[in-house]
């Protein structure tokens, strides 16, 4: 389902990001290691991670993701957000390439239609984020999202193949989200 503007990026607005780390914050959550193995048993993902369940803040987002989704001109009927992820990439860890979107709906049917990250600080080196846009026959599949401005989103559809290349320095935070709908037909 590839078509309208490959992403879309927008600063979310600071009040809502302090209201969403506050939540953390207030209710103490624990975080755990995100760890996933691929078919090779290498290491895909090695981060630190918890989530955010609060029915007001994730309703705001998906109102901010239903705005997105008519300016890309993806158009897709989306009406639920899953918890946003909080996660801390600390130096080596990383997400390799994958996809957000299952290889089947859940069971009441919703599959992952978007996906967003927002980059929560810049005091780190490495963990850039790649975006695959393209054909293989293209040199550069992908586009790479070094840093973005604080509290940027970039939001693109969850069957596009992405990653988070190591940590060198410091630690990447960031806020992640899945926003669903009724399974395409």
């Amino acid at each position: 389902m590839r078509y309208g503007d490959p992403y879309e990026t927008i600063v979310i607005s600071k009040t809502l990001i302090n209201r969403t780390l506050d939540k953390l914050k207030s209710e103490k959550f624990k975080m755990s290691t995100g760890k996933t193995l691929s078919s090779t048993n290498e290491t895909k993902r090695n981060s630190n991670v918890t989530f955010i369940d609060d029915h007001v803040i994730l309703k705001e987002f998906l109102d901010v993701t239903k705005r997105i989704n008519n300016n890309a001109s993806w158009n897709f009927n989306i009406d639920t957000i899953e918890p946003l992820q909080y996660g801390e990439y600390n130096q080596t860890q990383e997400y390799g390439w994958h996809v957000d979107q299952h290889n089947k709906p859940y069971s009441d049917g919703k599959v992952r239609k978007i996906s967003f990250s927002i980059f929560l600080n810049d005091d780190y080196t490495g963990g850039e984020f790649d975006l695959e846009l393209h054909s293989p026959s293209v040199k550069n599949r992908y586009e790479t999202f070094s840093k973005l401005p604080l509290n940027t989103a970039l939001f693109f559809q969850s069957d596009y193949w992405h990653r988070v290349r190591p940590v060198t320095k410091g630690v990447r935070k960031s806020l992640v989200g899945w926003v669903l709908g009724p399974e395409f037909k």
